[in-house]
């Protein structure tokens, strides 16, 4: 035992020392995590920091080859969104129209072979989705979409897909630059063998074999209250202060509250945002300008759209690791907009943000298959038809040796009932 409290703090010294070497190599490796190699404060700069189009970007991108199979492709190296999407910047005269589709052939059409597939975690208008492709679709119908596919034939057609509705669209274009996508998804590429499903009328992807991932150590860097105290109400003339004992709550003139939980979770209230729109696109517009002026130019940097809720005007974002989301950051992601009686606005976020990655000396970790996964808790007593989506992503852990690290542990999320649970703690408590 007093070997471990010897070796421990040397471990952790070591790791230190060695991420200062690695941050170099952040600098030309921004696939495990994007970021921002300069901090900013204006607001300007701070939106010029991460465009918008970068923070709605697809997350995962999916090969179906000549024969069929699929595969989740994965880089090291470079983020693989970020690279098609350059490919794609220069689509011009856009020819949209619908194809004919049903649930009965809508996974036809996403298993189109010899293919590339562009995914979105929730769905997103097409103006907003154009952005990742300089605009070259904003002159189209505003439908929206979950999935871009983008055949490797001489047809220079797209198909943009619609889970909600089993939609298909078609947009043709003078050049759909296939020999460059194709290089980009050929280099230095992991592939995960899927298959696209159904499940309880939502396609989802299907892992059905058995693969391990890595896990991540990473360097975590805690902004201070003062920062967000002077950021969000220093234009205020009297601001009372609360001390609990698991938090520290701020309170000014105009109505608007910050409230700091010890484990670095922040809760703000703006009563007086001015004016909001609840139109899906005009609200995720005003959503990123809004998070832009909020939080710090590298937590910016690092966040991607997860879901957007239209019944309850609210946004998610979340950290991304090689196009896998992170959870438990905190229990909302790593920020959450809400909008709140139709007049004001609530933020979740957290002080807490990724620095630098680390070595973790741990194995890769096995995964279970999704339909291993979908037996087990079956057996545990869970409906099937309460399931609505598998999400196969990383668990943020504390590490208990220090404050500054954190793991990040491949596993599978679950959205069961409308809320997303870890896979293992569902098996541990079995339904409520």
């Amino acid at each position: 035992m007093k070997i471990k409290y010897f070796i421990l703090p040397a471990l952790l010294t070591i790791a230190v020392v060695v991420s200062f070497a690695l941050s170099a190599s952040i600098l030309i490796n921004p696939a495990h995590y994007d970021r921002s190699s300069q901090k900013v404060s204006t607001q300007s700069s701070q939106i010029d920091a991460k465009p918008m189009s970068t923070i709605y970007s697809p997350t995962q991108v999916i090969r179906t080859k000549d024969s069929g199979k699929q595969y989740v492709l994965t880089n090291q190296s470079v983020n693989l969104t970020t690279e098609i999407g350059q490919q794609m910047n220069n689509y011009k005269d856009p020819k949209f129209t619908e194809v004919k589709s049903n649930e009965k052939n809508y996974l036809k059409y996403l298993n189109t072979d010899d293919s590339v597939m562009l995914n979105y975690p929730d769905a997103l208008n097409l103006k907003i989705v154009s952005q990742y492709i300089s605009n070259s679709f904003k002159s189209l119908p505003n439908v929206s979409i979950n999935r871009i596919v983008i055949p490797f034939d001489d047809s220079n057609d797209i198909y943009l897909f619609s889970d909600h509705n089993y939609k298909v669209y078609k947009i043709h274009v003078s050049d759909t630059n296939v020999k460059g996508i194709q290089k980009v998804i050929e280099d230095n590429v992991r592939a995960i063998p899927v298959k696209m499903k159904m499940i309880n009328h939502t396609p989802f992807i299907d892992f059905y074999k058995s693969f391990t991932m890595p896990q991540y150590g990473y360097l975590i860097n805690r902004t201070s209250q003062n920062y967000y105290v002077t950021r969000l109400l220093s234009d205020s003339q009297d601001i009372s202060v609360k001390r609990h004992r698991s938090s520290t709550v701020y309170n000014d003139e105009n109505s608007r509250q910050l409230s700091f939980s010890n484990d670095g979770e922040v809760n703000y209230y703006d009563s007086h945002p001015g004016n909001i729109s609840t139109n899906m696109t005009q609200f995720l517009k005003d959503s990123y300008q809004n998070i832009s002026q909020l939080l710090v130019s590298d937590t910016l940097a690092n966040i991607r759209f997860f879901n957007y809720d239209s019944k309850n005007s609210k946004v998610v974002y979340r950290n991304y690791v090689e196009g896998f989301p992170i959870f438990d950051q905190t229990n909302y992601g790593a920020i959450e907009m809400r909008l709140v009686d139709n007049t004001s606005l609530k933020y979740n976020f957290s002080l807490n943000t990724l620095q630098i990655p680390v070595p973790t000396g741990r194995k890769d970790t096995k995964l279970i298959t999704t339909d291993e996964l979908l037996n087990s808790l079956r057996n545990h007593g869970y409906s099937s038809n309460k399931i609505t989506d598998i999400e196969l992503a990383y668990q943020w852990s504390n590490t208990k040796s220090s404050n500054i690290l954190i793991t990040l542990q491949p596993t599978w999320f679950v959205k069961y009932n409308g809320k997303y649970m870890n896979y293992t703690q569902m098996l541990s408590r079995g339904p409520q």
